[in-house]
């Protein structure tokens, strides 16, 4: 008999197939809600676990209130995504008992298995197929299982069931059930039990062990105007079975005397099939759908029409396989948006064709002119916001390298206005500060309010890809974004050859911090891509080696543009090199694809 609860064998089951990785923040979260069923009664008894407590486990937090008050949203976010990813192993049969973490921060069965489990027992209680031990059982199980039950879900179904079952139970006490017989079947005074009308006998049927009931139909009552017309099949004819395939002729079809269609319909006169198929050729089948209507082409992803998967070879098969898992991921991703982010989230076509990317000055850090065979890609019109990344993060507790390490690089401009004053600086500076992440971007004095549409910074190239990855796409290559900055015309600025100071976000700007992504529509470039440069820098998936000699060798990540404290001197060849794992206020990034959405 099925398990009508969870156990500790199930939960095992579901924590073995998540396969977390040992440390990571989901398995330690995991491991801290296992730690409180050290036995099969404590599956029974526990009825919540304090959110505090398994924070202070995860994040070894000890008691401090501000530090444990950071981590809750993470804490709601983490149990999100391992309820996905418990949901995921349910659909492949690697969490048998459907268990989920419950908001109470407790292992249970999902609301929809447990519906399940009680219609299933539903059903077995009224057909009455269980014996006197297993209907005891039942009724015990089932008991047990319905007090766990908050009261909404007890509906009078749920409940009836025990009332069904003890009256199986008394049944079952009362009488003698012959092994072979089963002479009758009393129903539930609920069941209406409906009149035969016009049956003069029922025959008993005796059924031996091991065999098989067979029905015949030997009667249909038909209408008055109506006649039952014998059929007499000849004892040398034999019925062949007729496969019929897409590519296959109908080979002999011997007589065709009349067929009734469903509508209705008839067809008086009989065709000669045999004769049909030695004069004429069979070229078109046609395929009806539920309603009728004819399918007379399919669409393929992308335009693309494949044509035989059996040709194609396992690389092939593979890619595939990761396009459509990509595509799946992005549309879930644009879909789960309101219209005010979907904005942010649009994507441009970039054509396929040669590009000029690079420059002719001599400076070892610069990408070197030259000629560049760009693919057909998608790339996001805007660098990713703040409010795109948050949701990132709330779905998936991803925690950034920031964070992780503990303070990010923060920059200071020299030059400063607002409505009634400007400042000046003579000098610009940066520093390492505690605690600056990409929801407080220079610190714990900062935030993110009237910042949802600014791009996202404190951002390593790490969390960048974590990101892409997690919504079916990319970061571009430093010659991708080069060439989707310049497009097919070539220009040094994304607008033209001409610098203007008013088509962008630098430090002659004023704003001395990043601004809205969109503040600059009017200065798109002929891809219709805005924010190319100035406001931040962009992430690429490019490394380099160092350009200056060193006895260690460091890679550096490569960003492209420049942020809001750059100068007037930069184009769309300006460069970053940064260390792995660096992240500022000055740095953002955007995603690109082979991805429509």
């Amino acid at each position: 008999m099925a398990n009508i609860s969870i156990t500790l064998d199930g939960i095992d089951q579901a924590i073995a197939g998540l396969n977390y990785k040992d440390g990571s923040v989901k398995a330690k979260a995991v491991m801290a809600i296992r730690s409180f069923y050290t036995s099969e009664d404590a599956v029974k008894n526990l009825n919540s676990i304090d959110a505090d407590t398994l924070i202070r486990s995860i994040w070894a937090v000890e008691d401090d209130p501000s530090k444990i008050k950071a981590k809750r949203r993470n804490f709601s976010s983490i149990k999100s995504s391992i309820n996905a990813d418990l949901a995921t192993l349910s659909k492949k049969g690697l969490n048998s008992e459907n268990i989920i973490i419950t908001e109470s921060n407790i292992f249970d069965m999902t609301e929809e298995a447990k519906s399940n489990l009680l219609s299933s027992f539903s059903d077995a209680v009224k057909t009455g197929g269980i014996n006197l031990d297993q209907a005891a059982d039942l009724l015990k199980a089932i008991s047990d299982f319905l007090e766990t039950l908050p009261m909404e879900k007890k509906d009078l179904d749920s409940q009836n069931i025990v009332s069904q079952i003890q009256k199986i139970l008394r049944k079952m006490t009362e009488e003698t059930l012959a092994e072979d017989e089963i002479e009758e079947i009393e129903l539930d005074e609920e069941e209406a039990i409906e009149e035969i009308e016009e049956v003069e006998e029922i025959e008993e049927i005796e059924l031996e062990d091991d065999q098989e009931i067979e029905e015949e139909i030997d009667a249909l009552e038909l209408d008055e105007d109506e006649e039952i017309e014998e059929v007499e099949i000849d004892e040398d004819e034999a019925v062949e079975e007729i496969e019929l395939d897409e590519d296959e002729e109908i080979e002999e079809v011997e007589d065709v005397e009349e067929i009734e269609l469903e509508d209705d319909q008839e067809i008086e006169e009989g065709i000669d099939a045999e004769e049909r198929v030695e004069d004429e050729d069979i070229e078109e089948v046609e395929v009806l759908n539920e309603e009728d209507e004819e399918i007379e082409e399919i669409e393929l992803e992308n335009d693309e029409t494949l044509e035989e998967l059996d040709e194609l070879d396992e690389d092939e098969l593979k890619a595939l396989e990761e396009f459509r898992q990509k595509k799946e991921l992005a549309e879930h991703f644009d879909e789960s948006l309101g219209d005010r982010e979907k904005k942010y989230n649009k994507y441009t076509t970039v054509p396929e064709g040669k590009y000029t990317i690079g420059t002719r000055k001599s400076l070892k850090s610069s990408l070197e002119l030259q000629e560049f065979d760009m693919p057909k890609v998608y790339i996001g019109i805007y660098p990713v916001t703040n409010a795109l990344f948050e949701i990132f993060i709330e779905e998936t507790g991803y925690i950034t390298t920031a964070e992780e390490k503990g303070f990010g690089r923060v920059f200071h401009s020299r030059f400063k206005k607002d409505e009634k004053i400007s400042t000046w600086k003579k000098i610009a500076g940066s520093e390492d500060v505690k605690n600056a992440f990409w929801y407080q971007p220079t610190g714990p004095d900062s935030n993110l309010h009237g910042k949802r549409n600014h791009p996202v910074v404190q951002i390593s190239v790490q969390d960048a890809m974590a990101y892409a990855s997690w919504i079916g796409r990319r970061l571009p290559t430093e010659s991708e974004w080069e060439a989707a900055a310049r497009t097919d015309l070539g220009y040094t600025y994304p607008w033209g050859d001409e610098f203007n100071i008013k088509a962008l976000n630098i430090e002659q700007s004023g704003f001395s911090d990043t601004c809205p992504v969109d503040e600059y529509d009017a200065f798109a470039n002929e891809f219709k891509i805005v924010d190319l440069l100035g406001n931040v820098m962009e992430w690429t998936s490019d490394m380099e080696d160092s350009p200056v000699p060193s006895r260690k060798k460091i890679t550096y990540c490569i960003a492209k543009g420049g942020a809001w404290n750059s100068k007037n001197d930069v184009t769309i060849s300006s460069r970053g090199l940064f260390k792995p794992g660096f992240s500022s206020n000055t740095v953002g990034f955007r995603c690109i694809s082979e991805i429509f959405i």
